[in-house]
Parts: C-alpha cells; sequence; structure tokens
C-alpha cells in the first residue's frame, strides 16, 4: 500500500458524511482508513486476547509508518511530509475505529519526531528523523515514574556527566513501545531536586547497555499498546545524544504537548465512530417487545448522544489542529480536547454496552473492548483534574479566549 500525499496546512478539504466516518479528499485519510480495514480490524481481537505478541504490533506500527503517519510531523528535507497536525490526526482518527491501543501507540515515536525536529541538532535530525519517516524505526517515550505520576517535575532519574558524556540512572513506568522500540526519549535531572530548570532530554538507541524492560504490564485496555517498566542502570550516552540545551527539558516536552493532547478527541472520535456503526446495527436486528430495539424511545436517545459525542470529537480535534498547524495558541484548547475526549470516548462506550444488554459485557461483542479501552483517555497523559487545573490557571492569562474560542 502505497504512501498517499498529504493536504498542506490550509487547503481546502471538504468533507462529506457516509454515517459516521467522513468522506475527507485527503487520499491521505483514505490510505489509512484501507489499511485498517484490511490491516488492523481483522487482527484487533487476536491483539486484545493476546498483547504479547509484540512481532505482530511492531510489524503493524511500521506499517503505518511506511504510509506516512510518523513522517506528517517530519519536515520534507529528513523524508517526512510535515508539519500537519490536522492531517495526521485524520490518519489516528481511521486507525482509532479499528484499534484505539493501536493509535496510541503511534503517539511517542511522533512526539519524539516532533521534539527531534524542533530542537535536535543536524546530525539527530539524520540519525532519527529520516528512519522514522521512512517506516523503518519506532519510538517510545520515557517520562513517567513510579512515584510520580502527573507530577513531571519531581522525576528523579539523573543524568550525571563523564568523561564520555553523561552517565543515565533511574526507573520509568507506564512507557509506552519500550518492548518494540528502537530509540527512547528521556528526560532526566541534570541538577538540583523537585526544579523545572533541572530537567534535560536525550534521544537514545534502546539496545544500549543498561536499558532493561522488566516487564510489559498487564492491562484492562488499549491491550495492544505495549505498556511497560523500564530501567536505566548506568546507561552511558554521548553529548552528542542530548537533545536541546541543558536544563530545557521541561519546555521541550511542553513544545510538543499539543499533539499529545490532540490525541485524545482523535482516538475518540474513531472509537465513537465505531461504537455507533456496531451499536446501530444491533439495535436494528434485535428485536424486543414486538419490535425492533431502534424504535423504542430509550434506545434511540442512546444512539442520539453516541452519535452528538462522534461529532463533538470530530469538530473539538478538527478544530485544535487548525490551531496548531497555524501556529496559534492552543494550550486552552488543547486541555479542553483532552478532557473532553476523554469523558466522551467513557461515555460513548458506556452507551454502547447499555444497548447491548448482556451481550455488550461479553469478550466476543467488540463493544466490551471499547469500554476497557476508553478508561485510560482520563487517567493517561495528564489527568482530566490536571487538564482542568491547567485551563483555570491559562485561561486569565487569555482574556479574549471566551469571546474568540473556536472561530476563524
Amino acid at each position: 500500500m502505497d504512501r498517499a500525499p498529504l493536504p498542506r496546512p490550509g487547503d481546502s478539504v471538504t468533507a462529506t458524511m457516509s454515517h459516521t466516518r467522513a468522506s475527507a479528499a485527503s487520499p491521505f485519510a483514505q490510505t489509512i482508513r484501507r489499511f485498517t480495514e484490511e490491516k488492523v480490524i481483522p487482527r484487533s481481537h487476536e491483539l486484545d486476547q493476546h498483547p504479547q505478541d509484540m512481532p505482530l504490533i511492531r510489524e503493524l506500527l511500521l506499517q503505518a509508518g511506511k504510509l506516512g503517519l510518523y513522517g506528517a510531523v517530519i519536515p520534507e528535507e529528513y523524508g517526512g511530509t510535515g508539519p500537519n497536525s490536522l492531517a495526521l490526526h485524520e490518519g489516528i482518527e481511521e486507525l482509532g475505529y479499528g484499534n484505539a491501543g493501536l493509535a496510541m501507540s503511534l503517539m511517542p515515536t511522533y512526539l519524539l519526531s516532533r521534539a527531534v525536529a524542533l530542537h535536535g541538532s543536524e546530525l539527530q535530525k539524520q540519525k532519527w528523523l529520516v528512519p522514522i519517516a521512512n517506516g523503518e524505526m519506532i519510538g517510545s517515550w520515557a517520562v513517567t515514574e513510579p512515584h510520580t505520576g502527573s507530577d513531571v517535575a519531581s522525576i528523579t532519574t539523573k543524568a550525571e556527566r563523564t568523561p564520555d558524556g553523561w552517565r543515565l540512572n533511574g526507573r520509568k513506568m507506564f512507557i509506552t513501545n519500550a518492548t518494540v522500540a528502537d530509540c527512547l526519549l528521556v528526560l532526566a535531572r541534570t541538577g538540583g531536586p523537585g526544579i523545572r530548570e533541572t530537567l534535560t532530554t536525550f534521544v537514545v538507541p534502546m539496545d544500549l547497555p543498561g536499558i532493561t524492560v522488566p516487564r510489559a504490564l498487564e492491562k484492562m485496555g488499549l491491550r495492544s499498546s505495549p505498556t511497560c517498566e523500564l530501567v536505566l542502570d548506568d546507561v552511558i550516552v554521548s553529548d552528542d545524544d542530548r537533545l536541546g540545551p541543558v536544563g530545557h527539558g521541561w519546555q521541550i516536552g511542553m513544545d510538543v504537548l499539543d499533539y499529545e493532547r490532540l490525541a485524545i478527541p482523535a482516538i475518540a472520535a474513531g472509537m465513537c465512530a465505531r461504537a455507533l456503526e456496531l451499536t446501530s446495527r444491533y439495535a436494528a436486528d434485535r428485536t424486543a417487545f414486538g419490535k425492533s430495539l431502534d424504535r423504542h424511545g430509550p434506545v434511540q436517545g442512546m444512539l442520539a448522544d453516541i452519535a452528538a459525542g462522534l461529532l463533538e470529537c470530530r469538530l473539538l480535534y478538527r478544530h485544535i489542529a487548525g490551531l496548531v498547524d497555524a501556529g496559534r495558541p492552543a494550550v486552552v484548547d488543547g486541555s479542553i480536547g483532552k478532557l473532553v475526549g476523554g469523558r466522551l470516548a467513557n461515555s460513548v462506550s458506556s452507551l454502547a454496552v447499555q444497548v447491548h444488554g448482556g451481550y455488550g459485557y461479553i469478550r466476543e461483542y467488540e463493544v466490551e473492548r471499547l469500554y476497557r479501552d476508553a478508561r485510560l483517555f482520563t487517567i493517561g497523559g495528564g489527568t482530566s483534574e490536571i487538564q482542568q487545573k491547567i485551563i483555570a490557571e491559562q485561561l486569565p492569562r487569555e482574556p479574549g479566549w471566551a469571546r474568540t474560542a473556536a472561530l476563524p
């Protein structure tokens, strides 16, 4: 399946609705849709039941890269077609429709790529961006630690200078892709504890001595996305592996957060579309009290709420992606997207299970997986409560936001 060209930011893209899924003019979105239908959906149940099939997960993630999903954040001079946030998240919606776990596993690679594109040296860009754009490498993003969670400023992983560069020591937790990745972005402390100004980032090969993955965690949902514990034990890296200036790690992380938060409403849009199709079909086929379920008022109300959730998620991520592509501030909007997208993924999947009744609680029905997959979206990547805090603290700094939100 060949890579399709991406629409450029600012291009006029018309879309028509075919029930639940946008039939966009972008050939790129159509390409990812075909990949999802042909390669991902037929394997989704298998991936959920056997989440330790790392070769299959790696194969699918590399195929997604070859189709241009990672290249959407990589400049053309390094083999990409970006940065193009809208096209990327159209693709993420399509993959989220088929398997939310795989869609989540795209994120570390394009976050790492975005960080290198913005802050990397020419050597780092050639070393990492070119093979990632070609679908030859997968990335991982090692920030969270066992005792810090959303409190990133409190991490304790240390980077100490040595004659050969730096020595990394620490333990990371909930690290996506650690068992399938080729390279790893590490956030470590290069100075005193507890302050942002002593955090520094490094991009390192996963096969360095001292990097170990003790275990892949058994999760409730998103089981096709490997989530791991990772240990750094006297890992020696060169100064060429340091990304950006010493002490700028916090800012580098902030510079790519728009893309991390945007992923949630995009994946949620795909999940809502899938939930609506599965639930509408079930409600039309299932008969109770002499008529199909979709002719009963309470079920009609639930179907309407699922459809509304789909539209909200799709409009949200497309709006926020437009801000990012235009270089406009998206702190408030991005956190709202993460907050609302996470809530809607949970409420919509719950409604889908409710319409299915007892069958919705059975593993062989796909809505059961959607319900489990959605639960992380109010936790990972900054909890809903953290998003509320960000929104409330940022709004006074943008006094005109209320009158201009979502306007061109």
